[in-house]
C-alpha cells in the first residue's frame, strides 16, 4: 500500500459488508464480515468514513470535513484513512476480497453466565497453585501426562471461548489443530470477541486462563509431579507482555481507549519523534498503563515464588527475603529501568539520526559553496544535466536544451561582488551550480533592500522578464559562486520562443522563493511548483487592508516583499514579513478571520483563493500537516477537532 498514492490519487468507498459493534467506552468495532477484518473507531471517526458511502477520494472527504467543521486531528485523519484501508474497511473501486470461512458453531453460552464462575475457577487455581508443594517432573511420563493435560485444557478453553463468542452474538472461525505447536491443541479463532460487549470481551479473554488455573491447581494439589508444565502454560496464559489477552481486562479508566487510529502508527509522518513523544506522554497520563505495570511486577513476584517453591526456597519465609529481598528487588527494578532505558535510547537514536542527516546535509552544502565551489570540474555531461534539471529549461524542446547547455560556459564570482551583469538590464543569463545569489531592490531612500535568495538550480538574469511590472532588480553574490553562463540575447531566441511569461514568472520568480521559506521546506517539490502555478502576485498600496478581521476569509497568503501589521481589535500583535503568511487558519476552519492584516508599505505578496487552496492543501498531506502545526501553535491550541466556540460564523 502507497500511502501518497492513498491519500491523493485513489477512490474508495465503504466495503458493502459491514457489521458496527455497539457504542462501548466511547469507541465501535467496525468489522468487514467478508474478510474478518476490524477497526476500532470513535463517533467522530465514524462519521469520516461514512463519508465514503460513494466513491470519493481521500481529498474529497477531506475538503467535505474541512466544509463542515467536523475535521479530524490530520495526523489522526490520515491514520484513520490508512488503517481503514488495511482493514478492508475501505476498498477500491472494483476490488474484490475473499470471504473467511466461517464454523457453523452451534453451541453457545450466555458471558454473564459464566463470568464470574470463570473468576472463581481463576481465583481458585491460582490460591491453589500456591497452596501446596511443588515438584519438577520425575519421569518422562510425568512429563508427557503433564503435555496430555495442558493440550486438553487448551482445547476446552478454545471450545468454551468459541461459546461464550457465540453466545454473545458473535462468530467463531476454523483454525486447523496445531499440530506444530507443543502441546498441540485443538483451538478456534475467536477474534470476534472484540465485537462483543464488555463483560463478553472480559468473559472470553479468561475463559482459557480459568481452565489452565484449575487444571494446574488441582495438579499441584492431588498430583504435583504433573504440575510443572501445566504451571508454564498458565504463567504464559496470563503473561503482561508479548501479546498476553489477560492483561486487557485490567482497565482503570475504560471511557478514555484509544482508537486504532491513534495507536500503532502506520502513517509515514506519525513515526516523527514529536509523535511518538506525545503518545508516549499520553500513556504515562493513564491510569490503565500503571495498572498493567503493576500487574507486570505482581506476575514477575509470582513466578519468582513458584520457582523457589520448585527449588525447595520458599519465598514467604523471612529467612528468604533476608537473604534475597535485596536481589530481588534490585533485579525487578533494574529490569523497568532497562526497558525504560530501552525506550528512551531507542528513541533518542531516532530523534538524533533524523537531525543528524540534516545537519550533514546543512554543512555539506555550507562546505561545498565556501569551499568546493572552486574544485568542481564541469564538463559537458553535467552542463547538460543541469539545464535538464532546471524547472525553467525543462519546458523546452531537447534540442533547444543541448543547443543551451552547449554554449554555456563555467564562471565564477567571489563573496560580496556586485554581478553588475545581472542588474536592471541584464547582459548575461547564468544557471547556479554552487552558492547563493542575493536579489535587491531599491528603496525610495536609495539603499537596496534584499527580496530574495537564489541557489543551485536557479537562473540569475531572467528576473527582469519573469517579473515585468517590477524589473529592477540588483544581484550580489552571498557567497562564493559557480555557474553555468550564456549571453542573454542568444538565450532569449530560445527561450522566447516557447516559455510565455506566466511560466516565467512561476519558475524563475516564484519557485525560487518558495523553495526557501519556512513554510515550504518539508514539502515535496512538486507541491512546490503547484503551489507557484496556483498563486498570484498581488501589490497592495501602503495602508490598504489586505482582510478585515471577523470577515470571512477568502484568501491565502504569502509575503513576497515588504511587510504588513497584524493587529486584533485595534490592538498590534506583530509586523510580518517576507516568507510569513496569513489566512490559513480561516480557511482551515472555515471561519472568520481572527485578525486584520494591512499592508505597513508598498505591499507584494503571493495569493491563492479559498477553492484552490482548499484543493492543493487536501490533495498534499505534507502541506496540511504543516499548516495544522503552524496554525495550532499561532492559536495556542490544537486547531482540530473543531469544539463550539473555536471558530466565528458569518
Amino acid at each position: 500500500m502507497d500511502p501518497h498514492l492513498t491519500l491523493s490519487a485513489f477512490s474508495f468507498s465503504l466495503a458493502p459488508a459491514l457489521q458496527r459493534s455497539e457504542l462501548i467506552n466511547g469507541l465501535r468495532v467496525v468489522k468487514n464480515q467478508s474478510t474478518k477484518t476490524y477497526l476500532r473507531v470513535t463517533t467522530a471517526q465514524w462519521h469520516i468514513l461514512e463519508m465514503f458511502a460513494a466513491p470519493c477520494s481521500v481529498p474529497a472527504v477531506l475538503s467535505r470535513a474541512l466544509d463542515t467543521r467536523t475535521c479530524l486531528p490530520l495526523g489522526e485523519f490520515y491514520e484513520l484513512i490508512l488503517k481503514a484501508v488495511r482493514a478492508n474497511i475501505l476498498l477500491k473501486k472494483d476490488t474484490g476480497v475473499t470471504p473467511a470461512p466461517v464454523y457453523g458453531w452451534r453451541l453457545g453460552v450466555r458471558p454473564a453466565l459464566v463470568i464470574r464462575p470463570l473468576a472463581v475457577l481463576l481465583v481458585t487455581g491460582v490460591v491453589l497453585s500456591f497452596a501446596f508443594q511443588h515438584h519438577l517432573p520425575a519421569s518422562l511420563s510425568d512429563t508427557f501426562a503433564g503435555l496430555v493435560i495442558v493440550s486438553a485444557a487448551l482445547s476446552f478453553g478454545s471450545v468454551l471461548t468459541a461459546c461464550i463468542v457465540r453466545g454473545g452474538g458473535g462468530e467463531v472461525f476454523p483454525i486447523p489443530w496445531h499440530w506444530w505447536r507443543l502441546p498441540p491443541y485443538f483451538a478456534v479463532d475467536s477474534s470476534d470477541a472484540i465485537m462483543l460487549p464488555t463483560v463478553g470481551q472480559q468473559a472470553a479473554a479468561m475463559a482459557t486462563p480459568a481452565i489452565l488455573a484449575t487444571a494446574a491447581g488441582i495438579l499441584v494439589w492431588q498430583r504435583p509431579e504433573w504440575s510443572f508444565i501445566p504451571l508454564v502454560a498458565l504463567a504464559l496464559s496470563l503473561r503482561p507482555i508479548f501479546g498476553g489477552k489477560f492483561a486487557g481486562i485490567i482497565r482503570f479508566n475504560p471511557s478514555d481507549l484509544l482508537s486504532d487510529a491513534e495507536t500503532g502508527f502506520i502513517f509515514p509522518l506519525n513515526h516523527r519523534p514529536s509523535k511518538r513523544w506525545q503518545s508516549f506522554i499520553r500513556a504515562i497520563r493513564h491510569a490503565d498503563t500503571w495498572a498493567r505495570l503493576a500487574y507486570g511486577v505482581v506476575w514477575t513476584l509470582a513466578i519468582i515464588c513458584v520457582g523457589g517453591r520448585f527449588t525447595d526456597t520458599p519465598p514467604w519465609t523471612v529467612a528468604f527475603w533476608e537473604a534475597n529481598g535485596v536481589r530481588v528487588a534490585v533485579a525487578i527494578g533494574a529490569s523497568l529501568a532497562a526497558l525504560a532505558l530501552g525506550y528512551l535510547t531507542w528513541e533518542f537514536y531516532l530523534f538524533a539520526r533524523e537531525h543528524v542527516r540534516n545537519r550533514r546535509s546543512v554543512f555539506r552544502l555550507w562546505h561545498r559553496r565556501w569551499f568546493g565551489g572552486n574544485q568542481l570540474v564541469l564538463h559537458a555531461a553535467d552542463r547538460a544535466k543541469a539545464v535538464n534539471d532546471s524547472a525553467v529549461f525543462r519546458g523546452l524542446p531537447s534540442p533547444d536544451r543541448q543547443q543551451l547547455a552547449l554554449e554555456m560556459q563555467v564562471t565564477r564570482h567571489r563573496v560580496w561582488r556586485a554581478l553588475h551583469e545581472y542588474g536592471p538590464v541584464p547582459s548575461k543569463l547564468s544557471l547556479i551550480v554552487s552558492g547563493r545569489i542575493g536579489l535587491y531592490r531599491k528603496t525610495p531612500s536609495g539603499s537596496l533592500q534584499r527580496v530574495q535568495v537564489l541557489a543551485e538550480g536557479d537562473l540569475v538574469g531572467l528576473h527582469d522578464r519573469a517579473d515585468p511590472n517590477h524589473p529592477e532588480y540588483f544581484a550580489r553574490t552571498l557567497t562564493p559562486v559557480t555557474l553555468f553562463t550564456i549571453e542573454r540575447a542568444a538565450a532569449d531566441r530560445i527561450i522566447q520562443q516557447h516559455i510565455p511569461v506566466g511560466t516565467l514568472t512561476n519558475t524563475a520568480l516564484k519557485l525560487p522563493f518558495l523553495r526557501r521559506i519556512s513554510l515550504c521546506q518539508n514539502w515535496h517539490f512538486q507541491a512546490v511548483e503547484r503551489f507557484a502555478t496556483l498563486s498570484a502576485i498581488l501589490d497592495v498600496r501602503a495602508g490598504n487592508v489586505i482582510f478585515h478581521e471577523s470577515q470571512f476569509t477568502q484568501n491565502f497568503s504569502v509575503i513576497f516583499e515588504s511587510e504588513a501589521e497584524v493587529s486584533q481589535r485595534g490592538r498590534h500583535l506583530a509586523t510580518i514579513h517576507s516568507g510569513d503568511f496569513f489566512g490559513e487558519i480561516g480557511l482551515l476552519q472555515n471561519s472568520s478571520a481572527t485578525a486584520q492584516v494591512s499592508a505597513k508599505r508598498d505591499f507584494r505578496c503571493l495569493s491563492i483563493n479559498r477553492l484552490e487552496f482548499l484543493r492543493f492543501v487536501t490533495h498534499n498531506y505534507s502541506v496540511a500537516l504543516e499548516l495544522e502545526r503552524v496554525s495550532s501553535t499561532r492559536l495556542g491550541r490544537a486547531i482540530f477537532p473543531l469544539n463550539k466556540g473555536n471558530f466565528r460564523s458569518t
